[in-house]
């Protein structure tokens, strides 16, 4: 990026710097460069007035091509994913809901996609899809690239080891698993232990079939797992039992796309504290140091000095930063950076966009005044397709 000023938020809580609350963060070309530092003489400071800021936040399962349409079944409850899979094929090209997934189409719902994330204080994705040639270029979001992944044993079958065994052992290899509450799901972690895809690298996404021998099988072999709540309630009626893996530190939280889950990952948040499963913290700790540990992402999910600056920062309230994370909305977070560049913020906080370099538009999320980094909103003003409740002003 150009030189600009450092830039020192004051009067904060900051959230992920180790066990202490910080209450200042220098940030200096794209950087942290200090925590619980006095600012500069020369720096630009901004008050934050109480508010938090976290990382910024990890959504470790989502397909972003696949967010711009309803979610949709045709069953009340379904036993496998491999039912809904098949429900969806001869609909695609006769269902209106569907219509939108054409190729033609692909570039603006990836951005679709990539918007519902950053909107909801997500910095870093990762896409259980190909590395479209859109998410190679200006994106949102930073998407995890070095991963490798298999769809799932009923699409994939066998050939999901050789996918397993091209994958380095230090990138983490990602696979729909145990999704549903049948036999055969149940069935797919000893089959994954077979074909020697359950190793250290290994993440399971779901999970809903796991009973507490199959978790431990998992965990012995040094696995984790990606929870998608909502995904799972809105298509079995039920969701995996995930305290052995929190126990653990291996798990991590996913949206999923719109197709099943409730919406972004603010709202999976929600989902999952409504299971009373994990407490508050728990929770946060899935959207950014444990996501982080599961993905092998060794510079996101905490701030220390030397870390880009991906920053989520979230009104304050009286119930303190975890919970207000898991029970926040949209318009709660006042402003996101990715690399040390103001994104999505609040009209207040233009100086941050100002100080960062970032020239920025007006925008509308859900009938609140936002601004928005100029690059993204020109490229929103172009698209037919948009993410729901947000606009640019022209």
């Amino acid at each position: 990026m150009l030189w600009s000023p450092a830039l020192t938020f004051v009067n904060a809580a900051i959230i992920g710097t180790g066990p202490q609350v910080a209450r200042t963060l220098r940030i200096k070309n794209g950087r942290i460069d200090g925590v619980d530092v006095a600012p500069d003489r020369r720096d630009v400071v901004v008050d934050l007035d109480g508010s938090f800021v976290f990382p910024g936040l990890i959504n470790a399962h989502d397909h972003l091509e696949l967010n711009s349409q309803p979610r949709l079944k045709w069953r009340g409850r379904y036993s496998n994913a491999s039912e809904w899979i098949a429900d969806f094929q001869p609909r695609f090209a006769s269902d209106p809901d569907l219509a939108v997934t054409r190729s033609g189409t692909l570039a603006e719902r990836l951005w679709v996609g990539g918007l519902k994330n950053l909107l909801s204080g997500v910095t870093t994705v990762c896409h259980h899809n190909p590395l479209h040639r859109p998410l190679r270029r200006r994106f949102p979001v930073k998407v995890v690239r070095q991963f490798g992944f298999s769809h799932s044993l009923h699409i994939d079958g066998d050939a999901a080891a050789a996918s397993h065994r091209a994958t380095p052992s230090e990138w983490p290899w990602m696979i729909h698993a145990a999704e549903g509450v049948d036999a055969a799901a149940q069935g797919e972690v000893v089959r994954l232990q077979q074909l020697g895809c359950l190793a250290g690298n290994t993440v399971l996404i779901h999970g809903v079939a796991l009973c507490a021998a199959a978790a431990e099988r998992v965990l012995d072999a040094g696995a984790g797992l990606v929870w998608c709540p909502s995904s799972n309630q809105f298509l079995f009626g039920v969701t995996a039992d995930v305290r052995a893996f929190d126990d653990a530190d291996r798990l991590a939280l996913g949206s999923d796309s719109r197709l099943s889950g409730v919406g972004d990952l603010l709202d999976e948040l929600q989902a999952a504290h409504a299971t009373h499963q994990l407490s508050a913290e728990g929770l946060c700790r899935t959207v950014l140091a444990g996501a982080a540990r599961l993905l092998r992402l060794p510079a996101a999910g905490r701030l220390a000095p030397g870390l880009p600056a991906d920053l989520t920062i979230i009104k304050p309230t009286e119930s303190g930063p975890y919970d207000a994370l898991v029970s926040a909305c949209r318009t709660d977070i006042r402003l996101t950076m990715v690399d040390g560049r103001a994104c999505v913020g609040e009209p207040g906080l233009r100086g941050v966009f100002d100080a960062t370099g970032v020239s920025a538009m007006p925008a509308v999320l859900d009938t609140t005044p936002r601004l928005i980094a100029r690059w993204m909103g020109k490229h929103v003003q172009q698209m037919q397709l948009q993410e729901p409740g947000f606009a640019v002003n022209h």
